[in-house]
């Protein structure tokens, strides 16, 4: 059925359709089966996590994105809930959907110049993806998802083309001198899937508001 419309001054104006009511009961259906499942309070293992981590890091939370401050350091951890990556295809059946891996970015300055390591959280632990210097600011870095706004600067090299020795050190600075432990890989991990689940809601809820 299409919707039906008068004009009121020469400018067509449309009624309530059927194809409106209709997007609005389901996404309000649908809103109250998210709900239900009670998948919108954070998880006590997850609560639990942040907690720990609060003692060495500052947590801000912003939109669908988050960023944690190591405390008394200059190292800074950004990523989005919907930075993640397909999980390989593990085989077999699992008793629950695993979690996917979640991109997120590491940076750490100096006198005006940044180190920047992406990185992966999978399975719980941190996997650099690719590492790179520069003079732009970390809050432009982080703001433009781990990425140089300037294309023109060197990208940084071919991580896993790096010597195995170079790639180990690296992984190690990443552990000891930034901080970020399995723990910090699977907060992550989780907390990019709660956040995930939160903006879904509110999708639907300002969906609702818009159409209806």
């Amino acid at each position: 059925m299409f919707p039906t419309y008068t004009r009121v001054d020469g400018i067509p104006k449309f009624f309530s359709s059927e194809a409106r009511t209709n997007l609005v009961n389901i996404l309000s259906q649908e809103e109250q089966e998210e709900k239900s499942t009670g998948n919108l309070e954070m998880p006590k293992e997850l609560a639990s996590l942040k907690s720990t981590l609060e003692s060495n890091w500052k947590i801000v939370e912003s939109d669908a994105s988050l960023n944690l401050f190591l405390k008394d350091k200059k190292v800074q951890i950004s990523f989005h809930c919907q930075d993640t990556v397909e999980a390989e295809d593990v085989g077999h059946e699992e008793e629950e959907e695993p979690i996917p891996p979640v991109r997120f970015c590491v940076t750490t300055s100096k006198a005006g110049k940044t180190l920047v390591i992406n990185c992966l959280s999978e399975n719980g632990e941190p996997r650099i993806e690719g590492v790179m210097t520069t003079t732009t600011p970390p809050d432009a870095i982080h703001a433009n998802q781990g990425d140089l706004p300037e294309k023109s600067q060197y990208q940084g090299p071919d991580f896993f083309e790096l010597a195995e020795e170079l790639q180990d050190a690296f992984d190690q600075y990443l552990y000891e001198e930034c901080g970020v432990d399995s723990d910090v890989a699977a907060f992550i991990s989780m907390y990019a899937d709660y956040q995930e689940q939160m903006q879904y809601v509110k999708f639907l809820k300002d969906a609702q508001s818009i159409i209806s």
